[in-house]
């Protein structure tokens, strides 16, 4: 039972997030909203591994610690907050899914950990297609140059992830997952405010545009989407394969997609419906294909 919820936090929780962060970067500029998110949700985190008396970074942690938290949340979080001001949360969520094929383009072209197979390749294939699709939308010079540029930044978003997740195996971390990722947001959350402000965002907030929907959702990302689907990816990291749990890269978009329609009054283009499919099955592909090409040959006993 607490498989099946843990599940569906990161299918549901993280799905949802996408239009939580269109609602908040309505009314609060991108950066500092993307700060306010991890600096507190970070706290919190920090405060639990100091409540349970875990070990806290030391020494060399605290660099690896730096270089992860404006990698991943300013790297990416920052672009992701800022492509949703004009991108519909289930594109910017179809953006996000490439995570999975850039990780594999990066352990077989950096780290030589995985082997190109035919399975993997034609999934990688699938995921350039349906990207080119939605960053190279017909009508690219009479009027969606726009579009063109925040899902460029939404995939460039993906690729920063991406690349600190795979920097994560080659730096020394805290071994409390608490501690690594409470302190990985609470740095890239200063760090968020510290571009926020460098960029002038702090003059731009209005307190009228700070509805009670505004509030709601802000405190979505940080309870639900940072805190309890994170825990409960950690959760299923220790007690399920990775394929599976991987699984979220392509269950996100499509709860994304449905709640941007549904909730969020977005709507996509034909072209863009089939693009997204598109990149999905692109993903679904290239995590068959790396399960194949990371297994190691069975000898007969």
């Amino acid at each position: 039972m607490k498989r099946i919820f843990a599940y569906a936090a990161i299918y549901l929780l993280w799905g949802a997030s996408f239009l939580a962060i269109r609602v908040v970067v309505q009314a609060v500029p991108p950066f500092l909203a993307a700060g306010i998110r991890f600096l507190l949700a970070g706290a919190l985190l920090v405060a639990f591994s100091m409540a349970r008396r875990l070990p806290q970074p030391r020494g060399v942690q605290w660099r690896s610690l730096a270089i992860l938290a404006i990698t991943l949340f300013v790297g990416d979080y920052a672009l992701l907050f800022w492509t949703e001001q004009k991108l519909p949360s289930g594109i910017a969520a179809v953006t996000a899914a490439t995570i999975p094929a850039q990780v594999f383009l990066l352990e077989w072209l950096w780290l030589r950990r995985v082997r190109l197979t035919l399975v993997t390749a034609l999934g990688l294939c699938l995921g350039l297609a349906g990207v080119s699709a939605l960053v190279l939308p017909p009508g690219l010079f009479t009027g969606h140059a726009g579009l063109n540029r925040y899902a460029a930044a939404g995939v460039l978003a993906a690729f920063f992830w991406a690349f600190g997740t795979v920097l994560s195996t080659r730096l020394t971390l805290p071994k409390e997952r608490p501690v690594s990722a409470g302190w990985q947001m609470s740095l890239g959350g200063i760090a968020l405010l510290a571009l926020s402000a460098a960029s002038g965002e702090w003059s731009h907030v209005h307190t009228a545009a700070l509805t009670p929907k505004v509030w709601w959702s802000m405190e979505y990302l940080i309870l639900f989407a940072s805190i309890v689907a994170f825990s409960a990816y950690i959760y299923l990291l220790q007690h399920e394969p990775a394929r599976r749990v991987a699984s979220y890269a392509y269950v996100n978009p499509i709860t994304a997609l449905l709640l941007g329609t549904w909730l969020g009054g977005e709507s996509l283009s034909p072209h863009q419906i089939v693009a997204c499919a598109v990149v999905i099955a692109g993903v679904l592909v290239t995590l068959l294909g790396r399960e194949a090409a990371v297994r190691k040959p069975q000898t007969a006993s």
